[in-house]
């Protein structure tokens, strides 16, 4: 393989960790969000909340096989299957 061709290989491995980076990110603040919302009984947010947390840990299972560090309290008390 060329230096190139390396390079590239990096590159993408480095834009798929940002990318997981966000998405970790992205499903911190919906819990966050989801459980302010639980906590001012504000049922339909957090029904579409929980919606939304559960496309965003779905999309991190399908990325990666490794453990979702900073979000097993929260997901090991969801339903993260379809609704």
């Amino acid at each position: 393989m060329s230096v190139i061709g390396l390079g590239k290989l990096q590159h993408a491995a480095a834009a798929d960790m940002g990318d997981l980076d966000e998405l970790m990110a992205l499903a911190r603040m919906i819990s966050y969000a989801k459980a302010l919302a639980e906590d001012l009984n504000i049922e339909l947010g957090a029904q579409s909340l929980d919606l939304a947390l559960t496309a965003v840990t779905r999309e991190l299972r399908r990325a990666t096989d490794a453990d979702l560090p900073g979000l097993e309290p929260l997901l090991a008390d969801m339903n993260i299957e379809l609704h």
